[in-house]
């Protein structure tokens, strides 16, 4: 195969691959396996994680790599390419094929197109407590006998079964004693014959099952036709196309092939009793929670809940890592450095400090979000948010598990950000994670507010749903501009299974929880400390006074710019502070106006933690008699599409772990708020 999936190979010991649909387990199983011995990077040239980690039993060590989670082993995503290229390429000693006790037909299309690859296979038969909390029992020996490969009940939330998974991969993988011989899904009379015709015209040598191969053809696989194309004379490619293009419709009975054996396996293996009293009540609820209608605002009520549930969980300790606590820090700080360099005061009370103390917030909230959506996703309510929004996502080109980030991008764009974690394919998951900050947060709404009051008045809804009309066509645009020139090729179909409610497993959610503030500690926190400190220097050098700084000399550099938007060096210095964070725009505007109070620095820092106390009536009085209309609706525009604050970026650094996503990001904000004033100003120098 054509992609470099790892070099585990290439080390001593046994290589486990664990494999399966979302929603199965399989991170789970993953972390009851190597406990801390964890490492999570990216797959060699692929923006897309990789998990690897070890255990030891009776001497022995095993390496564990959890593929990414997918429906199938077809070309048509990054993250069925990386699954199915390692489990062929790298040969694992054994593949662990998750599967959900509680929803066996639905999550074995995977295991049948596992089970004809060359590596051993075992089952980890999973969620045995949902299944028998629904009334299914499922016969484990009648169910390993047809389909010819250990199977192991679990579980793994609650560590059952994972000691006898274990003793099951020692005696497959270094005692040799693992009895398998997979029965495999077969294809009728017909697409045999035709299966036929294709092995004799495939190459002899290739290093893959010539069976495994003809049946890829004939589904279509477009990475296996492109080798074998590569690979074959002209002569024979064209006979082999011509058989192909008459059986367009091969993949059908292929897929036809594996549900018939699905249906075969568990036929008499799985019973299901008469629906219990719960289950009734789960079912009224889930008629609403995925009905085209009424699921939406279900699932907006229920995403403002849970944005509001982590907004109070940080509420006691938030004002001790911002405003006034931080102050104190501060203060304290300057008292006991007196007569120390004013530079190196400034550098420390407004630079070091309020960036770690930014960080720190942010940490503080972002941990509340991960709590959050780890557990609104471990009882089951995430993937039915993701369906009912699905018709209005494919709409900008995402899938519908992108609704939660865009949604959470109202009230926080860091939010949003992390939030595309729930969404499956790496595409995907890139496009989220850059829309979702478009989608204007609540700082953002408060600056726009002001400002359009400010100018407009009674006509300040006029601005607004202008700002909403842009806003829709500029998602729109994004969406395009991404299907065609940066990520093609990737359907937007949504292919998902709606897994059963269940109780909330704390451990599991403290694990997803904890895993992913760790790595916005590592990247997103340092970016966000280390781009506070660069804005203090900017903002402090050479005098220590913002007019005179080199950010305000950056402002009458690119005044020029700013003259096609109709914006003055103040109002773009004002936008570049917007970086910091939104509100420090207005802090800004003051000091430049001539409003500061005089209290501590003029550092932009200072200005953001409240070193000045501007009242806003007295920026609005100043600026009115100072800024037209016109430029006044470019600065508003341009705010409301300009770069997010620095926690967003620094979580799309922590989620992407790419310097390229991250800046490429910020380019297309800036570019879209000098867009966005340009249009404004023009349309304001006509109307206004």
């Amino acid at each position: 195969m054509t992609v470099q999936a790892s070099s585990l190979t290439d080390q001593s010991g046994f290589t486990i691959a664990l494999a399966g649909q979302p929603n199965t387990g399989k991170t789970t199983v993953f972390n009851q396996l190597t406990g801390a011995r964890q490492h999570v990077g990216n797959w060699p040239g692929k923006t897309v994680e990789q998990k690897t980690g070890s255990f030891t039993h009776e001497g022995t060590t095993y390496r564990v790599v959890d593929l990414p989670g997918t429906y199938s082993l077809t070309a048509n995503s990054l993250e069925e390419m990386i699954s199915r290229d390692f489990i062929i390429d790298e040969t694992p000693d054994v593949v662990v094929v998750l599967v959900d006790a509680a929803q066996l037909e639905r999550t074995m299309y995977l295991l049948a197109e596992v089970l004809p690859l060359p590596s051993p296979v075992i089952v980890a038969l999973n969620m045995m407590d949902i299944a028998e909390q629904e009334g299914r029992s499922i016969n484990v020996a009648t169910l390993q006998e047809k389909i010819g490969v250990p199977i192991v009940p679990m579980v793994a939330a609650y560590k059952e079964g994972i000691t006898t998974l274990i003793e099951t991969i020692q005696d497959c993988i270094k005692y040799k004693e693992l009895d398998s011989s997979p029965i495999l899904p077969l294809v009728g009379e017909t697409e045999r014959n035709l299966l036929a015709q294709i092995k004799d015209l495939i190459p002899a040598d290739t290093t893959l099952s010539t069976d495994w191969v003809a049946l890829k053809l004939l589904e279509g696989d477009s990475d296996v036709l492109q080798q074998i194309q590569a690979s074959l004379p002209a002569e024979r490619w064209r006979a082999l196309e011509k058989i192909l293009n008459q059986h367009e419709d091969g993949f059908l009975a292929v897929a036809d092939a594996r549900y018939n054996w699905i249906q075969q396996v568990t036929r008499g293996a799985v019973s299901k009793s008469a629906e219990s009293a719960a289950e009734v009540r789960r079912g009224k609820f889930d008629r609403i929670a995925t009905h085209p209608i009424w699921g939406i605002p279900l699932a907006i009520l229920i995403m403002i809940a849970a944005f509001a549930t982590a907004m109070i969980i940080v509420m006691p300790v938030f004002p001790l890592l911002s405003g006034g606590g931080l102050n104190v820090l501060i203060n304290a700080t300057r008292t006991a450095l007196e007569g120390a360099p004013p530079w190196f005061v400034s550098m420390l009370a407004d630079g070091l400090i309020p960036g770690v103390g930014m960080g720190a917030a942010f940490l503080l909230f972002l941990f509340a979000m991960f709590l959050v959506i780890g557990f609104v996703e471990d009882i089951g309510y995430l993937a039915r948010a993701a369906f009912v929004g699905d018709r209005f996502m494919s709409r900008l080109g995402l899938h519908g598990k992108s609704f939660l980030p865009m949604l959470t991008s109202l009230g926080c764009n860091v939010a949003g950000v992390l939030g595309s974690r729930v969404v499956d394919t790496w595409q995907q998951r890139m496009m989220t994670m850059v829309m979702a900050p478009i989608v204007p947060c609540l700082a953002v709404w408060g600056v726009v507010g002001f400002f359009a009051t400010i100018f407009f008045g009674t006509s300040a809804p006029l601005v607004t749903v202008a700002l909403l009309i842009t806003l829709s066509i500029w998602l729109m645009f994004t969406g395009l501009l991404f299907k065609r020139f940066i990520i093609k090729d990737e359907p937007v179909g949504l292919l998902m299974e709606l897994p059963p409610y269940h109780k909330p497993n704390w451990k599991t959610i403290w694990r997803f929880t904890w895993g992913h503030t760790k790595a916005f500690i590592v990247r997103g926190m340092t970016l966000v400390a280390g781009a506070s400190m660069v804005i203090w220097a900017l903002s402090y050098l050479p005098h220590g006074d913002i007019e005179t700084s080199i950010l305000g000399t950056l402002g009458r550099f690119i005044e020029p710019v700013g003259a096609v938007i109709g914006l003055d060096w103040r109002l773009m210095v004002a936008l570049l502070a917007s970086m910091a964070s939104k509100e420090a725009s207005l802090a800004t505007l003051g000091v430049l106006y001539g409003l500061s109070s005089g209290v501590g620095t003029n550092s932009l820092t200072g200005l953001i933690f409240g070193a000045e106390a501007i009242e806003h009536t007295v920026i609005a009085t100043a600026i009115h008699t100072s800024v037209s209309p016109a430029s006044a609706l470019a600065f508003v525009f341009a705010a409301f599409f300009s770069v997010p604050c620095l926690g967003t970026i620094g979580a799309i650094y922590s989620e992407s772990k790419s310097w390229k996503w991250t800046l490429g990001a910020t380019t297309y904000y800036t570019f879209a708020a000098l867009f966005a004033g340009f249009l404004a100003y023009q349309v304001g120098s006509l109307f206004l």
